[in-house]
């Protein structure tokens, strides 16, 4: 076992300021909250007792999540970056023998939680609400003792009891509710209740994460506090955005690194998700027609509604542990697993993220916004309103995306309550932090494997007044939206759908608010930044960086060959990163293969691109596929017959007029006609396989396992 070297000196002072008694932890988390939507940081939400802590506590005012809901619990629960626990991206399907271990999509065996490491000491360990690390394994199944929430997907509605259920599988449930009569975020509320007074029983500490799954859509919430606020959000959101930046700069969170920026770019996507704005910025509120302003209204008054149901849901704990005595010795954690949520653009969606269709809600229809059986999102421009003044929103790295606000309470703990923490943390060092004042040790090893080393670093000095910590780089990557924040530097790059994918580079401390990019006038620097990431990508096993060899024979190039007649040559295993791959965006091209396909049916002989642009030529059930996405479009052309198994020479062709010929030999199998592709993707150039965001829809393999002997490339 290893004891945190830095348990002395701090542990020591801890110590002498809170004696041999080790508190009781709360963590709390919501999802799809923005930078300014608490009182505190600027917002014009009722969040009275969230306020309370801000005023008796620490507000950290650069704290970075993981850009998304489950790599962000991942990061929390385990104080591991999310690809360590095995949640790179998202949940799901496990993709680790095509991409490595970061993409198993749900937390390994190399972590532990919070739970698993407090149980062992003492801590009662109780969980409430969204789980979202894989429902493989229950709550109980990773060290909590009692736990009533869900644990499949991002969302269920909030009306439907049966969607929850209570843990350990077959724990009578201490509260009832009647269909027509429950509302989840109160039901986590009154749960979280019900464990504390288990827990003020017994002679022991206890450890309760509150993961609340308001404010993320479905927007559900009983519609006498959504009207509460709908005179407020009739003002729209531009007149609201300038409040609130002038709240945070009467507040003293603002200073003059701090700018007020206009309303963010909506995301690329297709037209009909973006409501026709993608790549614009959203639109000023004053611009929209009377109706349409009254269905936002409608869908934002409701997302302030489920926040005001959480902020009474705190006052109501810590009405409970005051009057139990147990508050002075309560450490209480509260954040956001990401900034705002634009899906899909500025007015949002109507009844589910992947199916759905934007929907005007009109008189009487109205009255139902929020209630059973709908379905709402907010839409992005309302989510610049709640990030405010920061840019870009949840799934982006950019500040807007993965910094959220924290406030930690500790009336025991904590000296000269009412401070501002401008040092860059992250969910990552709650897992230290929590260890240190729990007295605890983090293992080398648990169940028989390896654990890996914790990545955070505690808060316990800014408990104490400390001021500014040390310099520290802090990386991320989702679903390739990259960052590196080294000291006040910040390079940061979007993925498919932000207008430019080059990287960008900001001084945070004289830009907070990422509003002019410095990258043409420190390229050194950029280039320096770019290593570190790199070599932390690499780290991490990212893909298509990390090179896993015992299950991917692939080889990343680090310099490509061409020959006389200018055309680039590859083998089998090959992987070119975007930065050393020909640039085929906006030319002609033609791919020659030469292969034996033996028995295999199925698999990628060449590719480039990803789920936005890109190109690939495949076997399916052993016939020749040609496929090209342009800005998300896919088209294919197949050969109707199945190629010989021996050696052979295949070829594609795209012409600048879009004419597209597939061949055998000199043997035209199809043509068609496609659109030159417009954009160069992020993902890598590889030979055999397909492995990061697929190009096509394919129905079989995407590993080639006969035989690749060359591919040539020329861009024409």
């Amino acid at each position: 076992m290893r004891i945190f070297a830095f348990f002395s000196p701090i542990f020591s002072i801890c110590l002498s300021l809170i004696g041999q008694a080790r508190p009781n932890v709360i963590v709390v988390l919501v999802d799809d909250m923005g930078y300014s939507d608490l009182g505190s940081f600027g917002g014009e939400v009722r969040t009275p007792h969230l306020d309370r802590l801000a005023k008796d506590g620490l507000r950290f005012t650069q704290n970075y999540n993981s850009a998304r809901c489950c790599p962000s619990r991942a990061s929390l629960l385990t104080g591991l970056y999310s690809h360590q626990a095995g949640i790179a991206n998202f949940t799901g399907g496990d993709r680790t023998a095509r991409m490595g271990p970061a993409y198993l999509g749900k937390l390994n065996k190399q972590c532990m939680t919070l739970a698993e490491v407090l149980k062992p000491i003492g801590y009662q360990t109780y969980g409430v609400g969204k789980w979202h690390v894989g429902h493989e394994e229950l709550p109980t199944d990773r060290g909590f003792d009692e736990y009533y929430g869900y644990v499949r997907g991002h969302s269920a509605s909030q009306w439907k009891v049966s969607n929850y259920q209570r843990l350990p599988e077959g724990r009578p449930e201490e509260l009832h509710y009647e269909e027509d009569r429950f509302y989840a975020t109160d039901a986590f509320n009154d749960y979280a209740i019900e464990f504390l007074r288990q827990a003020q029983k017994k002679d022991a500490p206890f450890f309760l994460y509150l993961a609340h799954s308001s404010p993320h859509f479905p927007l559900e919430a009983p519609a006498e506090t959504r009207d509460s606020y709908l005179e407020t959000y009739r003002r729209g959101w531009d007149e609201l955005r300038k409040e609130r930046f002038a709240r945070q700069r009467e507040s003293g969170l603002l200073n003059d690194s701090w700018k007020f920026t206009e309303l963010s770019e909506v995301p690329v996507d297709r037209d009909d998700i973006a409501n026709h704005f993608a790549g614009k910025p959203n639109p000023k509120w004053a611009d929209l027609p009377q109706n349409r302003q009254e269905d936002l209204v409608y869908r934002m008054a409701t997302f302030a509604a489920m926040i005001d149901h959480v902020d009474q849901g705190i006052g109501r704990i810590l009405s409970l542990l005051e009057k139990g005595g147990d508050l002075e010795n309560t450490l209480l954690l509260f954040t956001s697993d990401n900034g705002a949520c634009y899906e899909w653009g500025p007015f949002g969606f109507d009844q589910s993220s992947r199916k759905g269709f934007t929907q005007l809600h009109e008189g009487d229809e109205l009255q139902s916004v929020g209630g059973p059986g709908t379905y709402h999102s907010v839409g992005s421009a309302w989510s610049c309103l709640s990030n405010t003044p920061l840019r870009m929103y949840k799934h982006f790295n950019h500040e807007g995306g993965n910094c959220s606000p924290l406030l930690a309470y500790w009336p025991k703990g904590i000296s000269k309550g009412d401070r501002w923490v401008r040092s860059p943390v992250h969910l990552i060092d709650f897992m230290p932090t929590i260890l240190e004042v729990a007295q605890g040790e983090y293992p080398e090893s648990h169940g028989g494997e390896e654990i890996h080393p914790l990545e955070g670093r505690s808060l316990v000095p800014f408990f104490k007044g400390a001021g500014e910590a040390s310099e520290r780089v802090l990386c991320f990557d989702h679903f390739e939206s990259s960052a590196i924040r080294s000291g006040d530097w910040k390079l940061v790059r979007g993925n498919n759908r932000y207008k430019n994918r080059s990287w960008e580079l900001y001084d945070l401390s004289r830009d907070r608010c990422e509003t002019v990019n410095l990258i043409s006038e420190r390229p050194d620097l950029a280039n320096r930044l770019e290593a570190e990431w790199l070599a932390w990508a690499k780290r991490m096993k990212i893909s298509p960086y990390y090179e896993f060899v015992e299950m991917n024979p692939s080889r990343t190039l680090t310099k490509i060959q061409k020959n006389k007649k200018g055309y680039y040559l590859f083998r089998h295993g090959d992987q070119v990163t975007r930065d050393l791959a020909p640039d085929f965006s906006g030319n002609p091209f033609e791919l020659i293969v030469t292969f034996e396909r033996g028995k295999t049916k199925d698999g990628v002989l060449v590719s480039h691109g990803g789920s936005t642009s890109g190109y690939s030529l495949y076997l399916e059930d052993g016939r020749l596929v040609f496929a090209c996405r342009n800005k998300g479009s896919l088209k294919v052309l197949k050969s109707n017959d199945p190629l010989p198994k021996e050696r052979i020479v295949v070829s594609a062709r795209l012409e600048k007029d879009g004419k597209v010929e597939v061949l055998l030999g000199e043997k035209v199998l199809s043509r068609g006609l496609f659109s030159l592709i417009g954009t160069f993707p992020q993902d890598p150039l590889e030979v055999g396989n397909d492995s990061l965001s697929s190009v096509s829809d394919y129905k079989g393999n995407t590993r080639f396992k006969g035989k690749i002997n060359q591919v040539k490339l020329k861009i024409r």
